[in-house]
């Protein structure tokens, strides 16, 4: 359930944190990512300097499959021949993030204790919860902005 839920939620933030990353914001939210990642993770300079490159290949993999979910059209455009294959296409791309993310996993496991390891997931959650709080504070900043009087409107 809970591997459910994380896939359900990178799928949803995923797109999200593409859009921030072509508005020149891409530098802040890889800071912020590296931050929370060394901070919960406890990485040392050396452990980083291995981590990250396999991070970002990881991350760089898992958009790409996570594109290709993205139906082309509509679903209630499609005919139920064309939502068989969507459907069918969306298992097997699970299947493969699951299987890159196995792969991510052995690759980590030569640089890092597998407890560090571990705690990725919950360093991921704690970046999220991050961005969007970020994310929410700077869309109440641009609406109070251009609503004179503040929040009173």
């Amino acid at each position: 359930m809970k591997r459910l839920f994380f896939v359900f939620l990178s799928t949803i933030f995923t797109p999200l944190v593409a859009l921030n990353a072509q508005d020149g914001m891409s530098d802040r939210i890889k800071a912020l990512r590296s931050e929370i990642y060394t901070r919960v993770l406890n990485l040392t300079p050396d452990e980083a300097d291995k981590f990250w490159p396999i991070f970002y290949e990881y991350n760089n993999n898992k958009e790409t499959l996570q594109k290709q979910l993205r139906p082309e059209t509509s679903i209630d455009n499609m005919s139920d021949q064309e939502v068989e294959e969507y459907v069918k296409k969306r298992f097997e791309i699970q299947q493969k993030e699951l299987d890159l993310e196995k792969e991510f996993v052995q690759k980590l496991r030569k640089v890092l204790p597998i407890r560090k390891i571990a705690k990725i997931p919950r360093a991921e959650r704690e970046f999220r919860e991050s961005l969007i709080r970020r994310l929410q504070e700077a869309r109440e900043k641009r609406h109070e902005r251009r609503s004179p009087g503040g929040k009173n409107r």
